[in-house]
């Protein structure tokens, strides 16, 4: 007789859209094994993580939430690890060189900090809202602004053509790195 496991998430009725069960399963038994094992994850390998969506399925809401509570986790067990070995002073030098091109971008002038939509799709996102966030982000950076990981990763910019946008992709490559340096400060 076959079991079957309690669900890991919410299971939405068949008319919603949610996240293929097989692959979320899949998805959270590695990440359980990686981080029982102390082998850990690539932050980017959680946060670029994809399910299919069709009828029924998880709430994506709620996996969504627990994708980055994981991010969190794998970001803290590193820090532990790494200050164990190297010590705080160590690990605090580490995020400082990590941050550094992140900041040199931060401090280009308003306007320059990431190159513009390409022809291909010539919508981008504010130039304006992405300069005030970085403005932020620097603060926080130097520590004058506290501001949550979660800020980071649930910001949205209105879109902007042509030269008065920035590159989305450009962008959120930036907000990754960022993510991932503040999820290591816990």
């Amino acid at each position: 007789m076959a079991t079957t496991s309690a669900p890991l998430f919410t299971l939405l009725d068949d008319n919603e859209q949610g996240y293929d069960r097989a692959e979320v399963d899949h998805f959270m038994a590695l990440a359980r094994d990686a981080y029982d094992s102390g082998r850990g994850m690539p932050l980017s390998e959680i946060r670029k993580a994809s399910f299919t969506l069709g009828p029924g399925g998880y709430n994506p809401a709620e996996v969504d939430s627990a994708l980055d509570r994981l991010e969190d986790a794998f970001a803290g067990a590193e820090r532990d690890r790494y200050i164990e070995q190297y010590g705080e002073d160590a690990w605090y030098e580490q995020l400082h060189l990590r941050s550094q091109p992140l900041r040199a971008r931060m401090e280009r002038p308003d306007g320059q900090r990431f190159r513009e939509p390409t022809e291909e799709n010539n919508v981008g996102y504010r130039k304006d809202e992405v300069d005030q966030l970085c403005k932020q982000l620097e603060a926080y950076l130097d520590g004058e602004n506290p501001m949550s990981v979660d800020e980071i990763r649930t910001i949205t910019f209105k879109t902007a053509a042509g030269n008065q946008g920035y590159d989305e992709a450009q962008v959120d490559a930036f907000l990754d790195r960022m993510t991932e340096i503040m999820a290591s400060v816990g």
